[in-house]
């Protein structure tokens, strides 16, 4: 018997090397050790056949990991779907689908073991007082961890001796916790309960929920949760950032008096593993998680709820280049389950797949509570002429110290981590990272200069100066404490939020009121929902106005919306606070009035007139080389295997350095996505034979900035 099996490392494409079986036990789905190069590597089982190869002696597989298939049938399909969609190695699409002890890659660790004793004989003549308390503990077959038995009784090794118990070792199992049920005496109003109508349980349907912020979006998710989980089947609850698991975990559990499933960056390799055997294993009706746990092995799937759907998170940043949203689809479809998108300002091409009937529209156009915030804007330009500062205005201090006068919560936003945004040398040269072509960002906690996309840090020198009026998040919390030194203050950002749990420690101190003011970044802007904020304010809103890139102002725009939809979500009114030096932008006029749809109008004309999504579809080809000569020379020798192609090629351009790479780039926009994809898996087969250059494509990319 022989097997075809894709190796781990990716340079050979979606081609399969074979293998001799042997003695072992094989099947499609497991992961075996191989020889290639004289290096042991880790395959992953693809098929298995007894067809000998004419021209060559297959080697023999090393040893086999797995006792059974470690992939179902489903995601076997996924898989194949979503490297052909991504144009990406299928091994890699498996690495991504796959917790890390179960990835097909050496750098996996196994399942985490326990020792533990089994009860083999029943009988034992004349027990002591402690042993019969011990033994009443088991019956026949039953188990306990060893550290358990050595709390009940130090002496159990006794009866090991005399043959009552055996010694073994079994995987590590997540420890089932008692979630007490609360009744819900939420009444849904007329809107909820004619959405929740409108869903039907029964085919596989794409629905957008739009819904205003603080219009009871949540609601409708556990409602419809509730009849799925009642026919046993399972529910999958995806948010964009760890940040909102907490909130919405605790809604679920208590909700349904169910330990819910977790799934997120922030839990170990061990924590991911049980809660993927959890699911696998279909011990649990509810999961919710981010971007990945979009992948987990449902049995029996009967809802997907993807919340905040807008939001750039569910883009992976690396190979395979997947959004959420069409793997979401894609096993609504499998499994014949609805998909209910929400979101209280949608992304454009999911609004246009609404409105031309491809996905079903359905609105909540009213708080739950009857107001929206009070709003005002604060030109920054005007600040600074009356000498304020552009960051605290006079009239946002004012309204802070009214708040924290009242006992009320504050939210500020900032978009900006760290401490100030340039530091130079003696020769008053910027500072930049020696791996990209970044400026060094300056955090003040460790006086450490950092890079914010490959991580390098170094220390800040003598000879270094600071300069410039920039404002991270860690010194605008230094300037409001020293302003309101009696406020308590939180910071939420990648800096805070580093460590295990951070992200729900710093939630719940601000949800029990242990803190008054939280300063954040983009990460404090979605879903939460603290009755007691009453104030949100929004420093430099109109920064990310000025990056290049086409998608830069609905970013914007979203990330307005919600983080006004912060303020005023209980009984008490609610006001937010906008500064910006562009006052009139309609992305910040409509944001802060909730006007979804008059910022649709307005920049679908400009997405049609330069022909960007939703009105075409884009391929973003990127070869990363050591030279830009290199490099270059990929990107031009890619273009003449493209050349003749019926759909417009941009570029190629050359990208600023990232992580030691060079980059250029080339872009393919068109109408017809099945086309250009297929063209890119033909152009790229091509390019492989003569050229080692590394090349990422990514579908639909969120971004086009350099």
């Amino acid at each position: 018997m022989y097997c075809e099996v894709y190796i781990e490392n990716s340079f050979l494409g979606n081609k399969t090397l074979t293998y001799d079986v042997g003695g072992f036990s094989v099947a499609r789905g497991m992961r075996v050790s191989v020889s290639l190069r004289n290096r042991e590597i880790i395959g992953f089982v693809a098929s298995v056949h007894n067809n000998k190869p004419e021209d060559f002696e297959a080697m023999p597989i090393l040893s086999v990991l797995d006792d059974t298939p470690i992939l179902n049938e489903e995601l076997w399909l996924c898989a194949d779907w979503l490297a052909y969609r991504t144009v990406s190695p299928i091994i890699r699409c498996l690495q991504t689908i796959l917790p890390n002890k179960l990835k097909p890659q050496t750098s996996s660790k196994k399942a985490k073991k326990e020792r533990i004793i089994v009860r083999t004989d029943l009988t034992l003549h004349h027990p002591t007082a402690h042993q019969e308390r011990f033994l009443d503990h088991f019956k026949q077959g039953d188990s306990m961890t060893v550290k358990e038995a050595v709390k009940l009784y130090s002496g159990f090794r006794t009866l090991i001796d005399k043959g009552l118990f055996d010694l073994e070792d079994r995987e590590v199992v997540y420890s089932e916790q008692m979630i007490e049920s609360v009744k819900a005496s939420y009444q849904l109003t007329d809107k909820q309960a004619e959405v929740i109508k409108k869903v039907s349980m029964t085919h596989a349907h794409t629905y957008l929920l739009h819904g205003v912020t603080g219009s009871g979006k949540t609601e409708v998710y556990l409602q419809l949760a509730e009849s799925v989980i009642k026919e046993n089947k399972q529910v999958l609850i995806l948010v964009p950032e760890i940040s909102l698991t907490p909130q919405m975990i605790e809604r679920v559990s208590t909700r349904f008096g169910q330990d819910v499933a977790i799934y997120h960056s922030g839990l170990n390799d061990q924590e991911k593993y049980e809660q993927y055997q959890r699911v696998r294993n279909h011990e649990v009706n509810i999961l919710v998680g981010t971007r990945s746990a979009v992948f987990m092995p449902f049995k029996e799937l009967g809802l997907i709820v993807m919340d905040e759907e807008h939001d750039t998170s569910y883009k992976q940043e690396n190979t395979p280049y997947y959004h959420t949203r069409d793997v979401a689809i894609w096993r609504s479809e499998y499994h014949n389950c609805p998909l209910l998108l929400g979101s209280a300002s949608p992304s454009l091409e999911t609004y246009a797949r609404s409105l031309k009937g491809v996905y079903t529209l359905l609105e909540l156009n009213e708080r739950i509570n009857h107001q929206f915030p009070k709003v005002s804007i604060i030109d920054t330009r005007k600040a600074l002429l009356s000498r304020q500062s552009a960051y605290l205005t006079d009239e946002l201090l004012e309204a802070i110290h009214a708040r924290l006068e009242r006992k009320e919560q504050i939210v500020l936003l900032l978009n900006r981590r760290g401490y100030m945004t340039l530091i130079k040398n003696s020769e008053d040269e910027v500072l930049q990272c020696p791996n990209c072509d970044l400026s060094l960002s300056y955090h003040k906690t460790d006086r450490s200069l950092r890079c914010h996309v490959c991580g390098y840090q170094t220390g800040l020198k003598n000879n270094m100066k600071l300069v410039g009026s920039g404002v991270g998040t860690q010194r605008l919390e230094e300037n409001v404490q020293a302003l309101f030194p009696n406020a308590r203050i939180a910071r939420m950002d990648a800096d805070t939020t580093s460590k295990k749990n951070a992200h729900q420690r710093i939630l719940k101190s601000f949800i029990d009121h242990e803190c008054d003011i939280l300063i954040g970044t983009q990460m404090i802007a979605k879903g939460l929902d603290i009755p007691n904020v009453t104030l949100v304010g929004i420093i430099n809103a109109d920064t990310a106005l000025a990056h290049s890139d086409y998608r830069a102002v609905e970013t914007t725009f979203a990330m307005l919306l919600q983080a006004a939809g912060r303020s005023g979500r209980g009984g008490l009114t609610g006001e937010v606070m906008l500064q910006t030096a562009n006052p009139d932008h309609y992305a910040i006029q409509c944001a802060l009035h909730q006007q979804y749809k008059k910022f649709v109008s307005y920049e679908m004309q400009y997405r049609k007139i330069a022909e960007y999504p939703p009105y075409s579809y884009l391929i973003s080809i990127v070869f990363n080389g050591d030279t830009e000569e290199e490099t270059f020379a990929a990107s031009l020798e890619f273009m003449k295997i493209l050349n003749g192609a019926s759909y417009q090629l941009i570029g190629p351009v050359m990208l600023r350095k990232l992580v030691r790479k060079y980059r250029s780039r080339i872009i393919i926009k068109g109408k017809d996505l099945d086309g250009m994809i297929q063209l890119c898996h033909q152009a790229i087969d091509l390019f492989k034979k003569t050229n080692r250059t590394g090349v990422n494509v990514d579908v639909n990319p969120l971004t086009l900035e350099s």
